[in-house]
């Protein structure tokens, strides 16, 4: 049972978790659904600010407001993908 998992726990730090996560459970019984969850879960970069949270219980208020903020940047369009994880990476001080 953990290897056919294996794709979900590969990608629970990162972006597309919940994506990763329903192809393994749904689709993973075929051979084709478990590795195309796998490679999907191997390429996708950590999201750093899900990996901070699942380490830390009690968020700092300012960190949480630096990356809102940083957030709402990136849902405007003024700043990257990259930029965003970035300048949450130095926030969070990953």
């Amino acid at each position: 049972m953990p290897i056919y998992l294996l794709p979900s726990i590969l990608a629970r730090e990162k972006n597309n978790f919940t994506s990763v996560l329903l192809l393994n459970v749904l689709l993973g019984w075929t051979v084709i659904g478990w590795v195309v969850s796998l490679i999907w879960a191997l390429k996708t970069e950590k999201d750093p600010l899900r990996s901070y949270k699942l380490n830390t219980h009690n968020c700092c208020p300012k960190i949480e407001a630096e990356v809102t903020k940083l957030r709402n940047l990136f849902r405007a369009g003024v700043i990257t993908k990259d930029d965003y994880h970035n300048e949450t990476r130095k926030i969070i001080g990953q």
